[in-house]
């Protein structure tokens, strides 16, 4: 509508007729019609009103002063434990489960942050664009889902940068956070992430999603978690294969946290209330993927 709106504004003031006047001549507003005064000021309004849009959605974005804390070595696993706030989190999309998900989050008005695959983006158009008017934030996730302390050096810019380039594309924001693909990081891999701009972050409840196929276990993975308190960060999947089951335990989740007075919010908004959990080399066991490739 602004856009529009200033469209309209800049063409009637292009068009309009010449006065004659110089640049060195009397004010030039001064004999300008009513329309061509409110064209000018239409446009600006149009200027400042998408200037205000960015700046709101740079914030969102924002994961704040409590991340420049972390050491750059480290990524995070968790938020402060304060309010009601926790994050729901879905890897390896986007894919065709990911419009579900969307829908739900928006019916339960909450958020979540997509990790996504590069690979997965050209396969899947529309989808980050959507998720994001909804006020939802997109993480890297890798381009083929590689575990990264398997990678050389050009191979850790492959997976990321051009995973990086393609969420920007799609969404208009770049990436802040990065989730290593398998949980699989060392320091040298978090120092890279860290270099680009983006913080890695990893997980406090896993749902186990990826090899289930009961909704109602998926949900109690949540639910009856002792670690479901305000901060948690919760591992789902929405892409790459069927997520049905997935999206079958997404109301149930929705639910439960309803029903504890809980609301899934970003990353980034969790981040923002306060210092993070620190997720340090070692505190998850490598996967076989990258002990095959050392």
């Amino acid at each position: 509508m602004l856009v529009g709106l200033a469209l309209v504004g800049v063409l009637i003031y292009a068009f309009r007729p010449s006065d004659g006047g110089s640049a060195s001549g009397p004010d030039p507003t001064a004999t300008l019609s009513a329309v061509d005064l409110a064209a000018q000021k239409a446009a600006k309004s149009a200027e400042a009103g998408a200037k205000a849009v960015d700046e709101l959605e740079q914030r969102a974005w924002s994961i704040g002063e409590y991340a420049s804390q972390v050491p750059s070595s480290d990524g995070v696993n968790a938020g402060a434990e304060r309010g009601n706030m926790v994050a729901l989190t879905f890897d390896d999309g986007p894919g065709k489960d990911t419009w579900d998900v969307l829908a739900l989050l928006k019916r339960y008005k909450m958020r979540a942050t997509f990790f996504v695959i590069g690979q997965n983006i050209e396969n899947n158009p529309g989808v980050i664009a959507a998720a994001v008017r909804d006020g939802n934030v997109v993480g890297d996730h890798s381009w083929t889902h590689a575990s990264l302390p398997s990678l050389d050096q050009s191979g850790l810019t492959r997976e990321i940068m051009d995973t990086k380039s393609a969420i920007q594309r799609e969404a208009g924001q770049a990436p802040r956070l990065m989730r290593p693909p398998f949980g699989d990081f060392t320091a040298k891999t978090n120092e890279y992430v860290r270099s680009k701009g983006m913080l890695p972050v990893l997980w406090t409840i896993d749902t186990d999603d990826w090899q289930l196929k009961d909704p109602g276990t998926i949900a109690a993975n949540v639910l009856n978690s002792p670690a479901l308190k305000p901060g948690a960060i919760i591992l789902l999947h929405d892409g790459s294969m069927n997520r049905q089951m997935t999206v079958n335990a997404l109301p149930m989740i929705l639910d439960g946290l309803v029903a504890r007075g809980l609301r899934s919010v970003t990353v980034p908004e969790l981040l923002r209330q306060g210092p993070p959990t620190i997720a340090r080399p070692g505190d998850y066991t490598l996967s076989d993927y990258a002990k095959q490739s050392n």
